[in-house]
């Protein structure tokens, strides 16, 4: 067994923190590749030594990882023992790292890892995070995460105006962190979080189903008729701002489809459709939701019409990260106009429509009709927690698709 510390900079390897520091690891004609969860840009880096440039820390890093790997080495020429798994185990659970890199040292370096795999929107909700502590601590090594300054931090947000449930994800990001930390050997772990979720846990803090009745319903349903992008009245639906109409067609559509999430319509592929049938998978449940189906209705049906298109996705819309976001803040600016115009009261204590006010309104409706709770899970996509998860199809299709008409027509 051989291996070699060096800056990997294939173009590929790129990343907007740098090029990551690498371990190549050769064993028996195989290669393993370790990345040690550092980057550099080549202004910062040293190809003849590699090595960190003007950044005494990292070097000091830089030369334990080469030590070890000098030692997993000598090992294997003296005891035959190693390989490949254990080596790169070796690595990554290795010698005081705790002393060399900070808490936000590693959080920066989990979120390129996030970048790295593409997972962008994860990335953004866990870099908020960071920046929100931020906030509180300019600076934080592993040994101040601790309960006294998790506490504080909580505290300190609640008394900024942020909900418990904000602060709450915001811990339950930095917790992941500092749990991966654990995990791989940069941190011991001190238990700083136990008793931090005390009075901010989801449980206690739900938040509140906003809808609205089926009036404002049917006020949707009649808007496209009646605006234009200034609020006057219009006889010639053509003549709506093609925005506005968008933003009603498509809450109209998630409504219709058993308040849907807007991710899983935006990415709605054509395999998803068959015989007048629309399948989902919530995405929101990464991976652990089932799959159902239901009736596409008429009224989804013209919406479908209108905005399809050739191709794998049912709709244009770009797929890229950026673009959903910017069409989902486009589709929330349009909704607050729409609500405005019609004058439409979400209850029970006011607010803006937004996306999950089409979810809650048709779990609400629903429940007003004395619909079996079991129903209308089935209907919504719900995942029951109790053992007869698995007979998710305990209702028959006819069943189903007469409570569904009853809830949107």
């Amino acid at each position: 067994m051989n291996g070699k510390i060096r800056l990997d900079t294939r173009k590929n390897q790129e990343r907007k923190e740098g090029f990551p520091v690498v371990v190549f690891l050769n064993h028996k004609g195989k290669q393993k590749n370790v990345s040690l969860g550092v980057y550099f840009h080549l202004k910062d880096w040293d190809l003849k030594n590699q090595m960190p440039i003007k950044n005494p820390k990292m070097a000091l890093f830089v030369r334990k990882k080469q030590l070890l790997l000098d030692e997993i080495v000598f090992d294997y020429k003296t005891t035959r023992k190693a390989n490949l798994e254990s080596a790169k185990k070796i690595l990554l659970g290795g010698s005081g790292f705790t002393n060399i890199v900070s808490f936000y040292e590693f959080y920066e370096s989990y979120l390129s890892e996030l970048t790295a795999a593409q997972k962008k929107s994860t990335h953004n909700i866990y870099k908020t995070a960071l920046d929100q502590l931020k906030k509180y601590r300019t600076n934080l090594d592993f040994t101040d995460v601790d309960y006294s300054t998790l506490n504080g931090f909580k505290d300190w947000r609640i008394s900024l105006g942020n909900s418990k449930s904000t602060v709450h994800t915001y811990l339950r990001k930095i917790r992941t962190v500092y749990n991966e930390a654990v995990r791989r050997g940069v941190a011991k772990d001190t238990k700083p979080f136990d008793g931090v979720f005390k009075g901010i846990t989801v449980k206690s803090n739900r938040t509140k189903k906003r809808n609205i009745t089926k009036e404002s319903i049917v006020k949707l349903e009649n808007a496209m008729l009646r605006l234009d992008g200034k609020g006057n009245k219009l006889v010639a639906p053509k003549k709506l701002p093609m925005y506005h109409q968008r933003a009603i067609d498509l809450w109209l559509l998630l409504f219709y489809f058993g308040g849907q999430d807007l991710k899983d319509v935006y990415y709605l592929e054509y395999k998803n459709i068959n015989n007048g049938r629309v399948y989902f998978t919530r995405s929101k449940l990464a991976g652990s939701g089932y799959q159902f189906d239901l009736k596409i209705v008429p009224k989804a049906q013209k919406i479908i019409d209108k905005y399809k298109v050739k191709g794998k996705y049912l709709f244009p819309w770009p797929k890229d990260f950026d673009s959903y976001k910017s069409f989902r803040d486009n589709l929330r600016r349009s909704l607050d106009f729409v609500q405005k115009q019609e004058k439409i009261e979400v209850l029970p204590l006011g607010g803006q429509i937004r996306i999950k006010v089409a979810r809650h309104t048709f779990a609400t409706l629903g429940k007003n009709l004395f619909l079996d709770s079991d129903l209308l899970r089935e209907l919504m996509g719900h995942e029951r927690n109790d053992v007869d998860t698995i007979y998710k199809d305990k209702y028959p299709e006819i069943l189903r698709d007469e409570a569904h008409l009853k809830i949107i027509e």
